[in-house]
């Protein structure tokens, strides 16, 4: 016959490999390569002289990661624009660009992350939207 301690210990241990197995599940993609990058090109695309005004948590479907954030800055889209392609290259190479928008592309293992930032066109204290999507290349 199980003691009460025993009972106890027994429960308890079940209880910690349930916890466990639910935060490593929520963490396979949080932990995952795809995450970091975003993360470390949304802090790169904020300037000193600038604020991160909204972002969205990454959304996960069939074949892409996406996630959303608003950047605002003193400067204008051209000059924002130039000041990105230092942050994000050499990794990052400009695909298109045009006064209000431009696109960044990073190829890595058969897949592709894709960067697009879109202005309003305000000469100064511009907010710029910032979408970034991983998906098959």
């Amino acid at each position: 016959m199980i003691s009460l301690n025993q009972y106890r210990g027994i429960s308890l241990c079940l209880l910690a490999t349930a916890f466990l197995v639910a935060c490593t599940n929520g963490q396979q993609f949080w932990g995952s390569t795809t995450a970091r990058e975003i993360e470390q090109v949304k802090s790169r695309s904020v300037p000193s002289d600038g604020l991160l005004l909204r972002e969205s948590e990454p959304v996960r479907d069939a074949s892409s990661v996406r996630a959303k954030w608003e950047v605002q800055t003193t400067s204008g889209n051209r000059a924002y624009f130039q000041w990105l392609k230092n942050q994000l290259g050499p990794q990052y190479h400009v695909t298109s660009e045009t006064t209000t928008a431009m696109t960044l592309v990073k190829g890595i293992e058969g897949d592709a992350y894709t960067v697009t930032i879109q202005g309003s066109g305000a000469p100064a204290h511009a907010v710029l939207e910032a979408q970034f999507v991983a998906a098959p290349d």
